[in-house]
């Protein structure tokens, strides 16, 4: 019985240490590039990597040394059709699977945090823990 625990124990042990090294990730290298938004089964926050961002969806890029673009509507009105604009922005890593992104939008600047659920090279999803806005 003694050792028949010890191995599940072991066994549960080597499942965790290891579900730990699969589910880490190199944020930094990953998150690098073109991210426009879709919706894929009525999924938040998912962005789906591309070459060149369409002018008319929202989209991010996230550049090295923490620059971050961020097209999304240039007005209060969400009603079709909508205009799109770039604000400068910056992008920091909080933990592995955590960032914070600041940006200028229409009415101010905008301050997120944000859990990563999933990044990868044509995917990232992600969920806005909270949000600041900073008024002019």
């Amino acid at each position: 019985m003694k050792i028949t625990s010890g191995i599940l124990i072991t066994g549960i042990l080597l499942l965790f240490v290891s579900f730990n090294k699969v589910s880490e990730f190199k944020l930094e290298r990953k998150i690098l590039g073109k991210w426009s938004f879709f919706s894929e089964m009525n999924e938040k926050g998912a962005w789906k990597k591309v070459e060149k961002l369409d002018p008319n969806k929202s989209g991010m890029e996230f550049k090295k040394d923490g620059i971050l673009i961020v097209q999304m509507n240039s007005g209060s009105c969400a009603t079709p059709p909508i205009s799109y604009d770039n604000y400068d922005g910056i992008w920091k890593k909080t933990s592995d699977s955590t960032l914070v992104i600041s940006h200028g939008f229409w009415g101010g600047k905008l301050e997120s945090n944000i859990l990563i659920k999933t990044l990868n090279n044509k995917k990232l999803v992600f969920e806005i823990l909270n949000d600041k806005i900073i008024k002019n």
